[in-house]
């Protein structure tokens, strides 16, 4: 279960009143897979020419990370729970500066090796986001209350969104700067090397446990949970190259529909199920998570077209970043602008403003074709 779902032990929050120097250690944190490892989308194109690799590998590259960050989770949620939120933190952290420098240090034209080097440096990277994303929210949700809580999250979301805003950006103008790539990812151990400094001294926080003890790991469900979404985003993201109803590709199927089934029949005899599926039962709890899934689906689309636009279209980095400026702009001068609408609204009307004023900005997009990208000087 991710870690914001249980109540916190009061005891470890008792005393300990953290200030904008751990808030803004908490948004480093964040950062450092929504800004620095994000931006491995943009500089795609870049690493494969520098490092001499196929694409296929780069694009391998590109998903790994979303791939591990979205399949542990839930997981690193539920070890939150039982070893400790902070702990967690701490954990996560460090397989970003594991992975960033493995990423930074990869050797060019070697072969099988840059290809092992960059691939385990990005899969820490997922790692690293799966256990620092529930964890930092449950601290937020622990050392908060109130307004405070609304701004910690607001500020929260400037690691999240803010980040995913400057990373089209960012990685177009490192890329295209002395620095180079690799400069990305040197900056980004610097900034979890800072988060490590300034979250330091906080109280570990655990999920209160049940009377009668400590609840039992679910092994099983973890298992199971794992297994199914490997085969799912294996089938999506190397579907075109394996066939979509080869042997394969049938067996990948095959293995998610049975994976799903077997999942749910396991958590739902759970007395203490790593995942609380019950939880879906409630609609606005459902409603928020699908509303959350197809707006950050839509977002994603940004990163895709990143890549088009370079390799379809022959824009550079930082041409192909530019297009990004009003998203970023806009994310991050409103971010603050929502806290003051909820305050005052509460969440129902904000978010569905906001599932209003997306829908808005992508209609005019859909239509649109390549050829009538506009033609400018950033874009030779």
């Amino acid at each position: 279960m991710p870690a914001s779902h249980a109540p916190a032990r009061a005891l470890a929050a008792d005393g300990f009143r953290p200030g904008t120097g751990w808030l803004i250690g908490i948004v480093l944190a964040v950062i450092t897979f929504w800004l620095f490892a994000q931006t491995f989308i943009n500089v795609n194109p870049a690493v494969q020419s520098s490092l001499g690799i196929p694409q296929t590998t780069t694009n391998l590259a590109v998903s790994v990370a979303a791939l591990f960050s979205g399949i542990f989770v839930v997981v690193a949620g539920g070890l939150a729970d039982r070893l400790g939120r902070v702990r967690m933190l701490r954990i996560g952290l460090v397989l970003s500066i594991i992975g960033s420098a493995l990423v930074a240090l990869a050797p060019a034209d070697a072969g099988a090796l840059t290809s092992s080097v960059l691939l385990g440096g990005r899969i820490a990277q997922g790692l690293s986001a799966a256990a620092i994303m529930p964890s930092a929210l449950a601290l937020i949700n622990t050392f908060f209350q109130g307004a405070d809580r609304q701004r910690a999250v607001s500020f929260f979301s400037i690691g999240t969104f803010g980040g995913s805003g400057v990373t089209s950006f960012f990685g177009g103008l490192m890329a295209s700067s002395f620095f180079g790539w690799r400069g990305i990812f040197a900056l980004s151990i610097l900034v979890a090397i800072g988060a490590l400094l300034l979250t330091r001294g906080t109280p570990e926080v655990k999920a209160q446990a049940p009377a009668g003890g400590h609840a039992r790991f679910d092994p099983g469900g973890v298992i199971v949970f794992v297994i199914t979404l490997l085969a799912l985003n294996v089938y999506i993201s190397q579907g075109p190259r394996i066939g979509w109803l080869s042997l394969a590709g049938i067996a990948l199927l095959v293995v998610t529909v049975i994976g799903l089934i077997a999942f749910i029949a396991i958590e739902t005899r759970k007395a203490a199920p790593f995942l609380h599926l019950d939880l879906f039962r409630i609609p606005t709890f459902t409603g928020a998570v699908v509303a959350n899934f197809l707006a950050n689906a839509t977002i994603g689309t940004i990163f895709l077209v990143q890549n088009f636009l370079q390799k379809g279209a022959g824009w550079s980095p930082l041409a192909a970043a530019s297009l990004t400026l009003g998203y970023l702009i806009a994310i991050l001068s409103l971010i603050r602008v929502g806290e003051k609408l909820l305050q005052r609204f509460g969440p129902k009307r904000p978010m569905t403003w906001g599932m209003a004023i997306l829908g808005t900005a992508v209609l005019p997009c859909a239509p649109s074709r390549s050829s009538r990208c506009p033609s400018t000087w950033w874009s030779r």
